[in-house]
C-alpha cells in the first residue's frame, strides 16, 4: 500500500468490521464504519476497499492520533493543550482532516503558536542588528550601482556607520529647526508680531531692521533649509522607484517642510497661516526617530504590538461615537426645561458628551439640573471605562510578544554556551 508513514501488517480475507491501528507503538481498536464516517480522510480511503486490512501501522504522533480517532467517533475535533499548534496542524494534514473543524474551545490554543510564529518573523530585536548589518553590507558590496549605495546611505540608517551618522545629523537639523522657530515666536525676538497680526485679522509690514537674535535664528533657518533641500534632492534622485517615493506619506511631509522659508518674509494672513502649517509638517518629521530606532528591542515589540492590537482597538472609537450620541441627546433633553441651560442644541450636547467621555472636562458647558447631573455622572463613569479599555489589550500583547522574542533569541545563545561549557571530549 503506497501511503507515506503507513504499512499494512495483515489483510483480512473478508470485510471485517474491527480494525487495529498501531500509531507510534500505541494500538487502537475501532470499527470500519467509524473510519468511514469522514469521507475523504486518509483512514477512510485506506479501509474503503473490498478487503480492508485488519491492522495498520502509522509512524506518527500517538497522542495526536488519540484526538483524531475521537473525532471519527464523536464528530468533534479537540486539541491537546500541551502540544504545539504547528505540530497539530501537520498531523491533521497527514490524516486528511481540516483544521477548520477544531472546536471553539480549543481554537485559541490551536492558533496561538501560528500567530506567535508570525510575530517572531516580523519583530526584529536588537540582537539581530549585527546580522542584518553584515547582510546589508554584503548586498552593498555585491551591487556596484551608485544609486543603490546612496539610497542606502540616506534612507537605511543601519546599512552602514556612515548612514547612521547621516540619520543622526538629519534628526539634529530637524530639532534645531524646531527650536529656532519656537524661539522666533518670542515677543522679544519677533518684534513685528506676525502671529498676533494673524490672530487679530490684520496685516503688519515687515520692519527694515531686526534684532540680533532674530538675524541669528534666520541664519540657522537658512542652514537647516539648505540641509533639508539637499537631503530630499539626494533621496529623490537615488530612490529605486520615483512613484513610490512621492506617494510615501513621510516623503510628502518632507517636501512640505521645505517651504516655510518662502512664507517667512510675507505679512499677509494666509502666509502666516501657511507658515504655521508647514512648521507643523517639520515637527512631524521627528517621526524619523522611529526609523533610527527600528532595531531597538522595545520599539520593535511596541510597533508590532500596536499593529496586532489595531483590530481590537478599533472598537474604542466606535463605542466613543455611540456614547457621544446617546449622552449628548440625553443631556439636551435633561436640561431643556431649565431657562439658563448651556445646551442650546443637541450639537452642544454632543460636544459636552465628547469632552466628558474623554475625561478632558473643559467646563465650558455644564449641567445645572438634577437630572442633568445624573446624566453627567453616568457619562463620566462610562468615559473612564472607555479610556481604561485599550490599556490591558496593549499591555498583554506587549508582554506576550516581548516574552516570545526574548525566549527565541536567547535560546541559540543558551545552546552555544552549553557547547562552550562542555568543551571538547576525548575518548580513552
Amino acid at each position: 500500500m503506497s501511503s507515506v508513514g503507513v504499512s499494512s501488517l495483515e489483510a483480512s480475507e473478508g470485510s471485517s468490521e474491527k480494525i487495529m491501528l498501531n500509531v507510534g507503538g500505541v494500538k487502537h481498536e475501532t470499527l470500519r464504519t467509524t473510519l468511514m464516517s469522514l469521507p475523504g480522510s486518509r483512514l477512510a480511503e485506506l479501509v474503503d476497499t473490498e478487503k480492508p486490512p485488519s491492522e495498520l501501522f502509522f509512524d506518527r504522533h500517538p497522542e495526536v492520533f488519540a484526538h483524531v480517532l475521537q473525532y471519527y467517533r464523536s464528530g468533534k475535533l479537540h486539541c491537546p493543550s500541551n502540544l504545539c499548534g504547528l505540530l497539530l496542524e501537520e498531523e491533521f494534514t497527514f490524516w486528511g482532516i481540516s483544521s477548520a473543524d477544531v472546536e471553539p474551545c480549543c481554537w485559541e490554543t490551536f492558533r496561538q503558536n501560528k500567530e506567535n510564529l508570525k510575530a517572531l518573523a516580523e519583530i526584529k530585536p536588537a540582537g539581530m542588528k549585527k546580522e542584518e548589518e553584515s547582510g546589508q553590507k554584503r548586498q552593498s558590496r555585491s551591487s556596484r550601482g551608485w544609486q543603490r549605495k546612496i539610497w542606502a546611505l540616506f534612507d537605511k540608517p543601519y546599512s552602514s556607520i556612515s548612514a547612521r551618522v547621516i540619520a543622526i545629523v538629519s534628526l539634529f537639523f530637524i530639532l534645531l529647526s524646531i527650536i529656532a522657530f519656537s524661539l522666533w515666536t518670542l515677543p522679544s525676538i519677533n518684534s513685528h508680531q506676525l502671529l498676533n497680526a494673524w490672530a487679530s485679522n490684520s496685516t503688519v509690514d515687515f520692519p527694515s531692521t531686526l534684532p540680533l537674535e532674530a538675524k541669528i535664528l534666520d541664519t540657522v533657518e537658512i542652514v537647516c533649509s539648505i540641509w533639508f533641500a539637499f537631503e530630499f534632492l539626494i533621496r529623490a534622485v537615488s530612490c529605486p522607484s520615483k512613484l513610490r517615493f512621492f506617494m510615501n506619506a513621510m516623503n510628502i511631509v518632507d517636501l512640505l517642510a521645505l517651504f516655510p522659508w518662502f512664507f517667512r518674509w510675507s505679512s499677509n494672513n494666509f502666509s502666516v497661516f501657511a507658515l504655521g502649517f508647514l512648521h507643523v509638517m517639520r515637527c512631524i518629521r521627528l517621526l524619523r526617530v522611529f526609523k533610527l530606532m527600528q532595531h531597538v528591542f522595545g520599539v520593535s515589540v511596541l510597533t508590532y504590538t500596536l499593529r496586532a492590537s489595531l483590530t481590537s482597538l478599533c472598537i474604542v472609537p466606535l463605542l466613543l461615537f455611540i456614547c457621544t450620541l446617546i449622552f449628548g441627546t440625553m443631556i439636551f433633553f435633561a436640561e431643556l426645561i431649565h431657562e439658563d441651560s448651556y445646551f442650546s442644541s443637541i450639537l452642544s450636547g454632543f460636544w459636552w458628551a465628547l469632552v466628558t467621555l474623554t475625561t478632558v472636562g473643559y467646563g465650558d458647558v455644564i449641567p445645572v439640573t438634577g437630572q442633568g447631573k445624573c446624566v453627567a455622572f453616568l457619562c463620566a463613569m462610562v468615559g473612564v471605562l472607555l479610556i481604561v479599555l485599550p490599556v490591558p489589550i496593549i499591555v498583554n500583547n506587549f508582554l506576550k510578544f516581548s516574552s516570545l522574542v526574548k525566549t527565541k533569541y536567547s535560546m541559540p545563545r543558551m545552546k552555544e554556551n552549553r557547547s562552550v561549557d562542555a568543551g571538547p571530549t576525548s575518548s580513552a
